[in-house]
């Protein structure tokens, strides 16, 4: 109340003068340092006279792609390799660790070693190993002496740090994937600068001819540093010391460089299946322009090279923004949220996840039916919003606090519940459905599956959960897995055709030719016609309506999945073909039978 009263006199002692002077000049730095410097996005105009997209920059969105004209479903909109990969852990000796392509494998005899790492006197063992590796680290596996050449260089930079990884990796419980993913963009780097590469990306639409990003476009990414947990990063430098002390002179980065790489690449990495095994690798174009949206109109897909490309899913207009999703949307808005800081680091608010939930399909997804009118869902407007991962780790509370003393409303009639009432039954759902899950990973098939017919039974029929509730979804994902499992064929395609009719039973739950969607058209179709063709012998009325009834799902779903598959991997892709020549199998089956 002071300061606000010598401001309002007109006699202003000095000391007030200089006072007020000093907060009006830090008022207007922080101004300054506020507003966002216009991002220079020179060097990756190439794009557009590749592909139909424009790269933009704008106060509010920073650097972003929109579509140069009104463009299809199914337009190659971005072609990336990788500036730096990895292999994971589980498939570190399954595919090349250069061009990704599955590796041979031949049998060594060596000396047997007990569980301390000794070696037994006097006994040996056969290992199967690749059949081509570095012999020095013992950490790197390749397809071809042609693709261990083509890698030496930047191999040779990390080496020696890779032979002592998994120990440096113990010592400071930091995962061994951060550590390589590290080496390999110092990797990336010392070769760029050996080469004298230009910063600027060379463009093509074309996968098999697409060249690495150079490593300087990595600089251009947001390492989000400061919301990484503290005392993870502190493991991660102390890591980090070790391992570029073995890095050569020639290679070596400063402490902070390599920490600066970490974050980096921990924010903006995407995971990739090529070759039926996973990779983490950065690409830093589609990484800085692509924003993430939890109702995306594209989709990044990994070649067998590990290039990826980016299609639209749906028809985009000309200056729409072009985006992907770097989570499952089809789960709850706060668990998308909350997967988002954790891995990416940032709160989302798109604009599904930034509109009301009472107007948002969300309402659905985390729908807790009422009690009352048994209709409509209840609704609870979430206003936590968590910029800081450690606020989240620290004070996993906060969440719980704000929503004591809260009621929620139903949609359709005036009954209101307390939140934490609502709480309570999400998480014994939670509970029951985490229970079902333990005792298929025990191998229970059977228990398994009553369990989750249960779940269907407590929540879905006597109306607790919305039938669309992700819970839900999901239950009837897993049954149609297990069911298939069992041999139970007629079931499983029940509950397949539930798990369709779900994710498209809502508008915007699921962009058309979403990914998993497309995959749920191609199974039902798939197990459709080979019940179709089993039955085919029984030719009572009933017989016979069965069997039209399968050739007639089955067409229309192998038309669902060859439309989907043609958009996503391009119509003549080896996925795309294959819908097709099973949609003209199909055809000939119903003509055949009509």
């Amino acid at each position: 109340f002071g300061s606000m009263a010598a401001t309002t006199e007109p006699a202003v002692d000095a000391q007030n003068a200089a006072a007020a002077a000093a907060a009006a000049a830090n008022d207007a730095n922080k101004k300054k340092k506020s507003k966002k410097a216009v991002a220079d996005n020179t060097k990756y105009t190439g794009i557009e006279g590749v592909l139909p997209v424009k790269v933009k920059w704008s106060n509010a969105k920073g650097r972003h792609i929109v579509a140069a004209k009104d463009i299809p479903a199914g337009t190659l909109v971005a072609v990336e390799k990788a500036t730096a990969s990895i292999v994971r852990n589980q498939s570190f000796v399954s595919i090349c660790h250069h061009c990704f392509k599955p590796v041979t494998i031949k049998t060594q005899t060596r000396p047997k070693v007990d569980a301390q790492g000794n070696q037994v006197a006097g006994q040996v063992e056969k290992v199967n190993v690749p059949t081509h590796s570095c012999t020095t680290c013992k950490m790197a596996a390749y397809c071809s002496e042609a693709c261990q050449q083509n890698h030496a260089a930047e191999h040779q930079v990390q080496c020696a740090a890779l032979a002592e990884i998994n120990s440096i990796s113990s010592a400071h419980r930091v995962s061994p994937e951060s550590l390589r993913a590290v080496l390999a963009l110092i990797g990336r780097r010392a070769v760029d600068k050996a080469s004298n590469r230009s910063d600027t990306p060379e463009f093509t639409e074309n996968v098999s001819a697409a060249k690495p990003t150079p490593f300087a476009c990595v600089l251009d990414l947001n390492p989000n540093r400061h919301y990484i947990e503290r005392e993870a990063l502190k493991e991660v430098q102390a890591a980090l010391k070790e391992v570029i002390a073995l890095v050569p002179d020639s290679a070596k980065v400063s402490l902070s460089e390599a920490v600066e790489l970490h974050c980096i690449f921990s924010t903006n990495q995407h995971q990739l299946v090529v070759n039926n095994h996973q990779i983490l690798a950065v690409y830093p174009t589609t990484a800085l322009f692509f924003h993430h949206s939890c109702s995306p109109n594209c989709v990044y897909i990994g070649e067998t090279n590990g290039v990826m490309y980016v299609r639209t899913m749906v028809d985009v207009p000309a200056d729409g923004d072009l985006t992907i999703s770097y989570v499952e949307i089809c789960q709850p808005r706060e668990q998308r949220r909350r997967d988002l800081l954790l891995t990416r680091h940032f709160w989302c608010k798109c604009r599904r996840c930034s509109t009301l939930l009472s107007k948002s399909v969300d309402r659905f997804m985390d729908g807790i039916q009422c009690t009352s009118c048994k209709n409509g869902v209840m609704i609870f407007e979430e206003t936590k919003e968590v910029q800081d991962i450690n606020e989240l780790m620290t004070d996993i509370s906060a969440l719980d606090k704000e929503i004591q003393g809260k009621y929620a409303e139903c949609e359709s009639c005036p009954a209101k519940i307390e939140v934490t009432k609502l709480v309570d039954v999400l998480k014994a759902a939670i509970t029951d459905y985490g229970i079902a899950h333990q005792t298929l990973q025990k191998g229970d098939l059977d228990q398994g599956r009553y369990q989750l017919e249960k779940f269907i039974k407590d929540y879905e029929d006597k109306h607790i959960l919305s039938p669309y509730n992700a819970y839900l979804v999901n239950t009837y994902i897993t049954l149609m897995r297990v069911c298939t499992q069992m041999g139970s064929v007629d079931r499983a395609i029940r509950y397949n055709g539930v798990v369709i009719q779900r994710l498209e039973g809502i508008e915007g739950a699921v962009p058309s030719n979403y990914p998993r969607l497309v995959e749920y058209h191609m199974s039902l179709a798939d197990m459709c016609l080979k019940q179709a063709k089993k039955k085919a012998s029984n030719r009572t009325p009933l017989g016979r309506s069965t069997t039209r009834k399968y050739l007639s799902e089955a067409k229309s779903s192998f038309e669902a999945a060859y439309k989907g598959r043609s958009a996503i991997y391009g119509e003549n892709s080896p996925r795309a073909l294959e819908a097709k020549r099973l949609l003209e199998e199909a055809k000939r089956e119903y003509n055949a039978y009509a």
